[in-house]
């Protein structure tokens, strides 16, 4: 059996450990009592049984754990709470056109009786309308130009345990570029995840950057058409500065619950490598993670 009382008298234990700020610890305490008056509940029900209670309380405090873990504690005290998820629709569209420009951005919109996931679906739109005024703007400082800019989502998983979902801006002009941004629900933790959140440390930047680079290398070993710039470039400015991976990197969950990593368009190679992915194996990351049986 993976969790045992002696996990979770531990997880108490170093919980109550970490000196935490007072409205941040408040707040994480509040959600630990929500969750262990739920399981209460679960358990007198008797719906989840014995030893689907136990694993489903053990994740909830594990996650709740994250939380209450220096330096992540400040970030996490910010996560949006969700409540049930039903399914996701068009929660709005801007759009525009004339004979030059084309403005199309689609926003997605998660149906919750939630207050947070009503906060995650006010950021949606912000982002939305944030880009429609910038593309008008561009618009009345190159009149004439041909503009193209559409933006869509999808749903990339949707399953017991995570949503995700992705939204995709595409802008075209002279040359075509594509930005993508994604959210990661875990539904039974009721949180939108970070990077951050799910690490012990920030070793697994180095960890995760190790596997990406070795992957490259693989990937130019096998085929001409992979091209990814080197250190030169990169320290010329034709792609990122600094480390491979930073705190704030885009990431989701796919179908396997494997952690892929996503790179902006250029990046770290021409722009006809795309968004340049790489999954990470659940076991190359393993050790640094909050809790190793996490993404199972």
């Amino acid at each position: 059996m993976i969790f045992t009382k002696d996990i979770l008298s531990a997880l108490k234990t170093a919980y109550r450990s970490v000196a935490i700020p007072d409205k941040t610890g408040q707040k994480i305490q509040q959600l630990f009592q929500l969750e262990v008056k739920k399981y209460q509940r679960q358990q007198r029900f008797k719906f989840w049984g014995k030893l689907t209670g136990t694993v489903l309380m053990t994740a909830l405090v594990g996650i709740l754990l994250i939380a209450s873990i220096a330096p992540w504690r400040s970030a996490a005290a910010k996560v949006p709470i969700i409540g049930r998820i039903v399914r996701v629709l068009t929660g709005a569209e801007f759009q525009d056109k004339a004979p030059s420009f084309r403005i199309k951005l689609k926003v997605p919109k998660i149906n919750s009786k939630s207050d947070a996931i009503h906060s995650l679906n006010q950021r949606y739109l912000a982002d939305a309308q944030q880009k429609y005024q910038q593309v008008e703007k561009e618009i009345k400082q190159n009149k004439g130009e041909k503009l193209t800019v559409t933006s869509n989502y999808q749903k990339v998983v949707d399953d017991q345990r995570f949503l995700v979902i992705k939204r995709q801006t595409t802008e075209t002009k002279a040359d075509s570029a594509t930005t993508v941004k994604y959210d990661v629900i875990d539904k039974k933790a009721q949180m939108v995840l970070s990077l951050p959140l799910l690490f012990k440390n920030q070793a697994y930047l180095t960890t995760i950057s190790n596997e990406i680079q070795h992957q490259i290398k693989q990937q130019i070993a096998k085929s001409s058409n992979k091209i990814y710039w080197t250190k030169k470039d990169l320290a010329e400015n034709e792609g990122v500065k600094g480390t491979i991976l930073k705190a704030a990197h885009t990431f989701y969950l796919n179908h396997q619950h494997q952690l892929v990593i996503v790179f902006e368009q250029f990046a770290i190679a021409p722009g006809y490598m795309g968004n340049p992915k790489f999954v990470i194996p659940t076991k190359v990351i393993k050790k640094d993670l909050v809790n190793p049986n996490y993404l199972k």
